[in-house]
């Protein structure tokens, strides 16, 4: 796998703009981050259009399994 780079942060910061700061999920403004719909481990491109910004709450849970970004 390769490193992330300076294109990967830019897309990040432009889907938190795009989603206004916001977490699709709770609508939480905490900790936002962006997380790759398809993971970027398994291939999941760093574009917007495979990104949707989560506060680190539902991130986490995202990654654990116990919810899924679907699922709103």
């Amino acid at each position: 796998m390769s490193k992330r780079g300076s294109d990967h942060n830019r897309v990040q910061k432009a889907a938190r703009v795009r989603d206004g700061g916001i977490c699709q999920i709770c609508g939480s403004r905490d900790h936002v981050q962006g997380h790759h719909v398809v993971d970027y481990q398994y291939g999941g491109k760093a574009d917007l259009n495979n990104l949707v910004t989560l506060c680190k709450g539902c991130h986490g849970k995202v990654h654990k399994g116990k919810m899924d970004v679907y699922s709103w």
